[in-house]
């Protein structure tokens, strides 16, 4: 039985759609002390925990089909793959990441909210530069 440990690093906005209040996101995460990165969006209306929980699931799955290995013999743990996530305390990488995306999501709102011209070219572009370290 292997062991495959996922550590999420940092978030970082890439893109933001303020017409149709989509955030594009590039999650950094180490995999068995290899970076890798997920890309994903997010719609502004939506729960944040779930996306957080489908994000989280969809990681472990894609580390799970990347690196399981299907064995000819008769032992059935032989294959067997065990994706975990490494935090400190369980669900704090979870909350970690769904308050970044919430306080990505008030800067996105308090833009759109802006009723002047001024500086909004600045505004938008330190949007699409928002990070957040996670661990």
């Amino acid at each position: 039985m292997e062991k495959l440990t996922l550590k999420f690093k940092r978030i970082e906005v890439t893109r933001v759609d303020t017409r149709d209040n989509v955030l594009e996101m590039l999650f950094y995460y180490d995999e068995n002390g290899a970076e890798k990165s997920y890309r994903k969006n997010h719609s502004i209306d939506d729960d944040v925990d779930t996306f957080v929980s489908r994000m989280m699931h969809e990681v472990k799955t894609k580390a799970y089909e990347g690196n399981a290995v299907m064995v000819d013999d008769d032992d059935f743990l032989s294959y067997h793959l065990n994706v975990l996530i490494e935090e400190k305390e369980p669900g704090v990488t979870k909350d970690k990441i769904a308050n970044a995306i919430r306080r990505f999501k008030d800067k996105v709102r308090s833009f759109r909210s802006m009723k002047s011209s001024e500086g909004y070219m600045t505004h938008y572009h330190e949007l699409i530069g928002l990070k957040a370290n996670i661990d």
